[in-house]
């Protein structure tokens, strides 16, 4: 006769607030998930919500140790499990520890070796980025969060700049096409840069040798797109760079759609 165990009773609130270190609680909460029966669906859905906050509560811990890479790459795993509130609420506590540590400590005028970071022009492409995601949630953002989002697109927009390669070109236009969109007043510089960047990517493209990709081909169309807001252009053109962009886009949709 198998010999019954013995254990203890306790309530599952005096469970979730034992003072023992997060790491030992977070622990035995996942074995004690594993052994609740079928129908407890409270205590797992109570268990579940504890776990993901103790999994949330160590990005702060990451960012302490300035392991911000490990972060995001932590963030993007819990995407799936996190309510839109959920994910929005965690950037907009995010956001200004980002602001602080890509833009503010950088100053209003980067020094060069500053600019040359390749760890922070990274950073920079990752927080705008998840930027971009936070835009697209349904959340109320408090006052200074647009700001501190514009002004890590035009930190990380004027660092891609610098740099050189396809990929720099690539992740400069997308950053200059999303800051024209945030900051139309900044047009005057943005506009010619995105020129000169799509003039040189085209150029390569045209190389004998070079296949198009075509997930890059369509980052080029879009980025004509922004062409047609300098003020110096007649409406004919305009629409002229409109409709070129529409044509190649729709193709580029055939092509794949064929070969798919």
């Amino acid at each position: 006769m198998a010999k019954k165990q013995s254990g203890i009773w306790i309530s599952l609130p005096r469970l979730l607030s034992l003072p023992l270190p997060a790491a030992a609680l977070a622990v035995l909460w996942r074995d004690l998930l594993l052994s609740l029966p079928a129908d407890a669906h409270e205590e797992r859905q109570a268990l579940e919500q504890a776990l993901m906050r103790h999994e949330l509560s160590q990005h702060d811990v990451l960012i302490d140790q300035d392991r911000w890479e490990q972060m995001f790459s932590r963030l993007e795993s819990l995407v799936g499990q996190l309510s839109e509130a959920e994910l929005a609420g965690h950037l907009a506590d995010l956001t200004p520890r980002l602001y602080q540590f890509l833009v503010h400590q950088a100053g209003p005028d980067p020094a060069p070796e500053v600019m040359a970071d390749e760890r922070r022009a990274e950073l920079l492409w990752l927080s705008d980025n998840w930027m971009r995601r936070f835009e697209q949630l349904p959340f109320e953002r408090p006052d200074p969060l647009p700001l501190m989002a514009e002004h890590l697109c035009r930190y990380g927009a004027l660092t891609w700049m610098r740099r050189k390669g396809p990929q720099a070109r690539l992740r400069a236009l997308s950053l200059l096409q999303r800051l024209h969109a945030l900051l139309p007043e900044a047009r005057d510089w943005v506009l010619p840069s995105i020129r000169e960047r799509l003039i040189l990517s085209v150029e390569e493209l045209s190389q004998e040798g070079e296949l198009a990709d075509p997930d890059q081909l369509q980052e080029l169309l879009e980025a004509c797109r922004c062409l047609a807001d300098e003020e110096a252009l007649t409406s004919e053109r305009r629409s002229a760079i409109d409709g070129a962009v529409f044509r190649g886009l729709a193709s580029l949709q055939l092509w794949r759609q064929i070969n798919d």
